[in-house]
């Protein structure tokens, strides 16, 4: 078979071969850290969109410790998690709302408001104060229940950019 690939892009190739085979172990467990570590915030999300405030089954596990080669990290890697106390979670509402729902509690701000809210106004009204680099995370979660209860025809959506919300 006749090759198109020129002596640069040849040893460029074999370059990134030797670097993947080599660290093909330390590539894959990171990967499946990862992916578990994403699963156990997704399962968590999940209960506490259903209130589910008991331990369950999708607490995260401590991962079987293997020492990782020194290698150097990829470009990618996520920054480490805040496990601060202040780091977002959407079960842990104001001290107002406990024992409340996210979404009930989200309609129940809608209630109490004359005007339509944002999801940002939602989360200042809902969540204590917590880490700034959460909020994007913070965002998503209100986003999704808003949608939830949106479908069910709880509230309504009245604007988007920004997305603003009524009581329906």
């Amino acid at each position: 078979m006749p090759t198109i690939l020129n002596d640069t892009l040849k040893a460029e190739l074999e370059q990134t071969r030797d670097r993947l085979l080599s660290e093909q172990e330390t590539i894959v467990e990171t990967v499946t850290k990862e992916a578990e570590a994403e699963i156990d915030r997704v399962l968590n999300y999940i209960d506490s969109l259903l209130g589910d405030t008991t331990p369950s089954e999708t607490e995260p596990k401590p991962a079987a410790k293997s020492e990782p080669k020194a290698t150097p990290k990829a470009k990618s890697s996520p920054a480490p998690k805040s496990s601060s106390k202040n780091a977002f979670d959407a079960a842990k509402l104001k001290a107002k709302f406990k024992g409340t729902k996210p979404m009930d509690a989200i309609l129940q701000v809608l209630a109490d408001e004359k005007s339509a809210l944002s999801i940002d106004d939602l989360i200042n009204q809902l969540y204590d104060e917590f880490d700034p680099a959460e909020i994007s995370k913070a965002r998503r979660s209100v986003a999704i229940t808003t949608k939830h209860a949106e479908r069910r025809g709880l509230l309504k959506k009245v604007q988007d950019n920004p997305s603003r919300f009524e009581a329906a």
